[in-house]
């Protein structure tokens, strides 16, 4: 795997995710101030135990502060609009 992704072997297994640590999928969870940065999802919102964002020391959302509907799946946003309000 190292050779395709051109990363050395030991710095993949320094990426690896801690013993009993996992990926959360679902709900979807930003900092706002992270995302009004760089309109995009970070990958380590979604590690489990993340209790928020340890630049901006903000809680993470995870639903619209304007209708409450859930974050999608980041490939499906369109323009960092809500997708049920459009706010």
């Amino acid at each position: 795997m190292a050779k395709v992704v051109l990363v050395n072997a030991d710095r993949l297994t320094q990426m690896l995710l801690s013993a009993g640590m996992g990926m959360k999928m679902e709900p979807i969870r930003l900092c706002a101030a992270c995302y009004a940065e760089l309109p995009c999802h970070k990958i380590r919102m979604a590690v489990e135990g993340d209790k928020g964002c340890d630049r901006h020391k903000l809680n993470l959302l995870s639903e619209c502060l304007n209708c409450g509907a859930r974050f999608k799946v980041p490939a499906l946003w369109i323009d960092g609009w809500c997708q049920r309000c459009f706010i």
